[in-house]
């Protein structure tokens, strides 16, 4: 039965009741019945403002929710930033997506875009031990209509996901393959889960949907505009081609050189961050930040090589908890999460004279071969951190990454399974697998 207080065929009409749960929860705008009231935790949110507020029926996953005024619907959860404002908790799930029938659309007739063009998005404040229908939505809803300098880019991941799995490569699809658009795991996971066939392949590849990335979300919370002199050249070029160009404007020139250009010196000789700030003044035209990155969910790292051009050292990641990973799945792990992003990596090199200079960037994300790699190595690590929290995978055993300490001190340790205390270790990527990345041998 259809909600009689809006118009299903009217746009503003659909809005402007959706305004009614701003600073309100689901418990609070609408009846909610005890059995699911009463559900605590468990629960769609989004699913369950479909049903009680706005009224609807469950659609197909083909077309927009509001199919009459072709508007689709979505819920999604924000935390407070450290700004005061609040930020994306998670990517925003979009709809499956199905590899037989990709690949016989276009862009312009494609199924995502027919059920996306428009966006009604609702954020809530997520707190885990609040129960769903009592999380209040602390934000107005948006209406979002891609702005055509987004468009360009959703447009070039959505072509290069479908490509991929013309090339009967679904199996290999990674979030870090695109900018805003990702193709992001959904599904169990694990051992147990169901491969699903691919059409120019016989390898099964696991479930995976579009979705807008996480720093792109929260890029739309933020009200980042997209007509700023960065995005705005992308009407002209592509993402990668207007990073690589920012950075040629300073290739080969020195350390001291650039520090000059944005009359930005050390504080100390041992100033750590201090080649990534000069890469962000690069890439900012001298601001502090670079929200463009955050948008589309890059990740930069500095890496300054050797005389001989290896990296001086490994790459780390976040530290994990021994009694944590023991709880984990491989893709519910950050590492894996962390290796589904784009890297942007600034690289540094010394000339003859021992002088360091801007040597080049790259965008990068591992490829899958590398990826079955450092799972092999997570899963060994879980393995090992249950027998011996102290004898966990050395550089010397993979060619990919390994594992070691990342504390702040020596006295930075926590509890092991077999109930000692040991440093806090975390994921790090090889400086020799670095070296072949950078010199393009890698895998």
């Amino acid at each position: 039965m259809q909600n009689a207080n809006y118009d299903p065929a009217s746009v503003e009409s659909i809005y402007s009741f959706a305004r009614k749960l701003t600073g309100r929860s689901l418990s609070e705008a609408t009846f909610i019945p005890n059995a699911i009231a009463n559900d605590k935790n468990r629960g769609d949110l989004g699913s369950l403002v479909e049903s009680f507020f706005f009224e609807l029926e469950p659609g197909s996953d083909s077309g927009p929710d509001f199919t009459e005024a072709g508007l689709e619907l979505k819920t999604t959860g924000v935390l407070r930033a450290a700004s005061g404002g609040y930020k994306a908790k998670e990517r925003l799930v979009l709809g499956m997506i199905n590899f037989e029938k990709v690949v016989n659309e276009s862009w312009e007739e494609s199924s995502f875009l027919r059920k996306c063009r428009v966006l009604l998005i609702l954020f809530y404040l997520y707190e885990k031990e609040r129960p769903v229908v009592d999380r209040r939505f602390v934000l107005d809803p948006l209406l979002f209509r891609a702005s055509e300098a987004d468009l360009i880019v959703i447009r070039s991941d959505w072509e290069f996901i479908r490509q991929k799995i013309m090339d009967g490569e679904a199996h290999e699809l990674s979030e870090g393959d695109t900018v805003y658009l990702g193709a992001c795991r959904k599904g169990s996971g694990g051992l147990g889960e169901s491969l699903r066939k691919q059409p120019f392949s016989e390898i099964g590849a696991k479930s995976r949907a579009f979705a807008f990335k996480q720093g792109f979300m929260s890029s739309l919370i933020g009200n980042h505009e997209s007509d700023s002199g960065f995005m705005a050249a992308l009407h002209e070029s592509s993402f990668e081609e207007v990073i690589v160009a920012k950075f040629d404007a300073h290739r080969e020139k020195s350390v001291l050189e650039i520090s000059k250009s944005f009359d930005v010196m050390k504080s100390n000789k041992n100033q750590k961050g201090f080649h990534r700030n000069l890469a962000v003044k690069i890439l900012s035209d001298g601001g502090h930040s670079v929200p463009e990155l955050q948008k589309a969910g890059v990740e930069m790292k500095t890496i300054r090589l050797g005389a001989r051009g290896r990296p001086k050292e490994s790459m780390s990641f976040p530290g994990f908890k021994f009694l944590e990973i023991l709880e984990e799945t491989w893709e519910g792990s950050s590492f894996y999460e962390k290796l589904e992003k784009k890297f942007l990596f600034v690289i540094f090199r010394p000339d003859k004279n021992g002088v360091e200079r801007l040597d080049r960037v790259l965008l990068w994300n591992m490829p899958y071969g590398d990826r079955l790699e450092a799972m092999r190595v997570w899963e060994d690590t879980k393995r090992r951190v249950a027998i011996d929290a102290t004898d966990l995978p050395k550089s010397s055993e993979s060619l990919v990454a390994h594992v070691r300490p990342k504390g702040r001190n020596g006295n930075d340790v926590i509890p092991t399974p077999q109930g000692g205390m040991h440093l806090r270790q975390c994921f790090w990527l090889n400086a020799g697998y670095l070296e072949q990345v950078i010199r393009g041998t890698g895998k």
